[in-house]
This record gives structure tokens, sequence and C-alpha cells, in this order.
């Protein structure tokens, strides 16, 4: 079970309480317990306030797993909470209230609060060599993380989809044929349970191969991932729009739709492999470079 999940369920209580369960909705504890039991988790944070309640819950509960598991991919996703809560904190900090109006001092507070807290979980995971935690170092501009990142491509260690979609990233400007053999791999690696990469890892990887494709000229793969994204509602030409882009007959444009709408499936699935190309021709993979 994910920590973060089973955090909400149970909790330690300190060495004196021992472990309970407290049981707030569907059994899981309420932040309120949290921060009766752990104040030091909600230190700082613009509790009683009702602004940001959801960023500042979701951050109480990473706290919270941080302080059962001290590991480095949960100060990650404590961190990238962090940033979320001080994104909405900021916005909300300049609101004059209508009533209480230390509330703005409170909020100001939080600012504060929240850079002290990234920078220390910026500087506690400086030498971590967890892969997320590399690769997410260098997508914030560390770029002393990226030789790092690098020397794990072709391991077990980025076979997951967010790793390789961020491996794509590197590669899209400087080989573009092992992009797309990247972003292909993306989507096999994606089993069809994980929420998280289809609504954040699979349009990315759909729209890249689509323009990817479109720019080393191999305009059926292009046509093709256009289609599967108007299966996700993403943002692409109209199908009339690509039908005077790509200039492809009408048995093909009917093929590569049908071609379309099996790998949707297969994705929502997690059952896409890239030999499902194979119909494209012999071009089905880009060559090695």
């Amino acid at each position: 079970m994910d920590l973060r999940l089973l955090s909400r369920c149970f909790y330690p209580l300190g060495l004196a309480a021992g472990l309970l369960l407290l049981t707030g909705c569907d059994g899981a504890p309420t932040t309120t317990q949290v921060c009766e039991t752990h104040p030091e988790l909600c230190e700082g944070l613009n509790t009683g306030d009702g602004q940001c309640r959801f960023e500042r819950s979701d951050l109480i509960f990473d706290r919270l797993a941080v302080y059962q598991n001290p590991s480095d991919l949960n100060k990650l996703s404590e961190l990238k909470q962090t940033k979320l809560y001080l994104r909405c904190m900021e916005l909300v900090a300049e609101i004059e209230p209508t009533t209480l109006k230390e509330r703005k001092t409170t909020r100001t507070e939080a600012v504060y609060h929240a850079y002290d807290s990234i920078t220390r979980l910026e500087s506690e995971l400086e030498a971590s060599y967890q892969p997320p935690v590399i690769y997410y170092r260098w997508s914030q501009g560390d770029n002393s993380a990226l030789p790092q990142f690098l020397k794990l491509e072709g391991t077990r260690h980025l076979e997951t989809p967010q790793l390789q979609l961020g491996l794509a990233t590197y590669y899209v400007s400087r080989d573009k044929p092992k992009t797309v053999r990247i972003l292909l791999h993306t989507l096999e690696l994606y089993d069809g349970h994980d929420n998280t990469v289809m609504k954040n890892v699979i349009p990315e990887a759909i729209k890249s191969l689509a323009t990817t494709n479109h720019a080393l000229k191999r305009f059926e793969h292009a046509y093709l991932w256009a289609k599967v994204g108007q299966s996700y509602n993403l943002p692409i030409a109209s199908g009339d729009r690509l039908s005077r882009l790509y200039t492809l007959t009408e048995q093909q444009e009917k093929s590569l739709q049908t071609l379309a709408f099996k790998i949707s499936a297969a994705i929502d699935d997690g059952d896409f492999q890239a030999s499902m190309l194979a119909p494209l021709s012999t071009q089905a993979e880009p060559p090695p470079t």
C-alpha cells in the first residue's frame, strides 16, 4: 500500500501513547487529529484559515509520511507539495481578510515558513541517489544532476513512465529518432492503473510523439498520434485540419483512425506495445543513430 494512503489510516502518537488508530472519515485521521498529536507537523502553516486548505491538508499528510519514514522519496513528495502550498499562499497572502485581521500576518508567516522548508528539503536531497530526486533536481535547473541522471540511462532505475518521459525531454532537441523510441517505451511501461501517470505523463508522451514525428517528416506516424491524442481530448488540430496538413488518401486516414482506436484502448489497459505500429511499414521504429 502507498505510504501516503497508509499514513492517513495509521500514525504513531509518540512513544508515550503508543500506536493508535484514529478514526476520521473512512477510518483515516483528520488533519486536526494529526496537528493535535504532532503539532510540529503543522507548525508555520495557516491552520484555521479557509485559504489553501486542500494544499495545506496534503502537505500535512506528506509531512506525516516523512515523520513515519524519512526516506528521500517521501521528502521529495513533501518538497513538491510545499511548493504547491507556497504557490497558493503567495496568492492569498495579499488578500485582506474581511474579519480577523491577524490572518494576514499568519498567511505572510506561512509564506516565509514554506520558503524555509523548501530550502531545508532541497539541502537534504542534494546528495540523494534516488533517480526521481536526481531527475527532479535537474528539471528544476540543477545542471549538476544531469550527468547523474544520464548515467542511469539503460538501467532498471529509469524504467518508469515518469523517468522515461524525463529522458525524452533531454533528447528531443538532440536526437529525435531516439526520442521517439523513448516515448514509445514510456507508453509501454504504463500499467493501466496509475492515475497520476495517466493524467500527467501519458498526454505529454502522446503530444510529443505527434510533434516529434512531424519534425521527422514521418507524417503517417504524426497523423496517427494526433488521432490518438484526440481520444484523450488533447489540444490537437481537428480532423479537417489534419487532412489538410497531411496529404493522405482516404483509405490511409481510415486505417490510421482504426489503429488509433486500438492504440488508445491498449494504452488505457496498460497493454501498449511499440510493435502495434508495425502496420505503418518498416518505419515503425526510427533507425538507431
